[in-house]
């Protein structure tokens, strides 16, 4: 699982928005939150959780759509969008891999609102950072 997350998150990132991350090993600050879950077919259920800095969101909204008005409600959507691109791709390789379009399902994202050093605790992340903006995605079962 943590492979077809780390492809995703390349794929999402360096592919399409053109910004390079490099691992980092800490989250440091006041992030936006969103999850989403990907439920198998025999019914084992992933819940994913990711963690954006405000600059982040910022930079990813600036690439995206070129909004220099950055509002709350901004955060929320592109905070769930985000999280559906992301794992959503990840649910496609997923299934590619299986051969099958529904041995996955992918959930409806949720906001999680501004959360001051994620403290969820996962089964398995990853951290990235671009400059000074950071991000965080996890799962747990």
């Amino acid at each position: 699982m943590l492979k077809t997350l780390e492809y995703s998150i390349v794929h999402f990132f360096e592919h399409i928005l053109e910004i390079h991350m490099e691992p980092v090993e800490e989250l440091k600050g006041e992030f936006y939150g969103s999850s989403i879950s990907v439920v198998e077919r025999n019914n084992r259920e992933y819940n994913f959780y990711l963690f954006f800095s405000t600059e982040f969101l910022h930079l990813v909204s600036t690439i995206l759509i070129g909004e220099e008005d950055f509002q709350e409600d901004d955060r929320c959507d592109l905070a769930k969008e985000c999280a559906n691109q992301i794992v959503g791709y990840a649910k496609k390789l997923l299934n590619d891999a299986k051969g099958s379009d529904d041995e996955y399902k992918l959930g409806i994202p949720e906001y999680l609102g501004r959360i001051n050093n994620p403290n969820i605790i996962l089964d398995q992340s990853l951290t990235y950072g671009f400059k000074d903006y950071c991000f965080r995605i996890g799962y747990c079962q």
